[in-house]
């Protein structure tokens, strides 16, 4: 004598499969990339700028991330040396993304604000994931006819 099961648990047994299913189409299309397999943008805008130094941050790329921050910042003698903060970022254990918020540009002052969020993902055991959003404005100067970051804070 067989299992009878009833409509109501056949439509829920149907929909999870449904759902294994479009999971497992989506990682097989995908290759489950994010930001490591990213593009950059290589433009000369603000919000541009601030997208191709993340994804060099998340890819630890600190030659390209360099070159998307302004010598002031650089040449600080003050601050850690920029390509050794670089080790800070374990992409092992997390994952992010960059959202651009908003973007204002003051061409006369050669000045440009962008304000993004930063959603990092951190995977961890059954009670240990979470996920954490910061938001902050990044400054950026216009430098040799380039627009350049004009802080020192990475985009962690």
């Amino acid at each position: 004598m067989g299992m009878k099961i009833d409509r109501f648990t056949l439509a829920i047994i149907l929909g999870v499969l449904l759902l294994v299913v479009g999971a497992v189409i989506t990682v097989a299309v995908t290759g489950g990339r994010g930001w490591q397999s990213a593009a950059y943008i290589n433009e000369d805008t603000p919000e541009a700028v601030v997208h191709d130094a993340f994804l060099a941050a998340v890819r630890n790329e600190p030659d390209v991330a360099m070159s998307h921050y302004s010598r002031d910042v650089l040449e600080d003698e003050d601050n850690v040396p920029f390509r050794d903060r670089f080790n800070y970022y374990d992409s092992g254990r997390s994952a992010r993304r960059l959202r651009i918020l908003d973007v204002d540009i003051n061409e006369e002052g050669g000045k440009a604000y962008v304000t993004v969020a930063i959603d990092n993902f951190h995977q961890g055991g059954l009670f240990d994931s979470g996920t954490s959003t910061y938001r902050r404005t990044i400054p950026l100067v216009r430098e040799d006819g380039a627009w350049k970051i004009d802080t020192a804070d990475f985009l962690y």
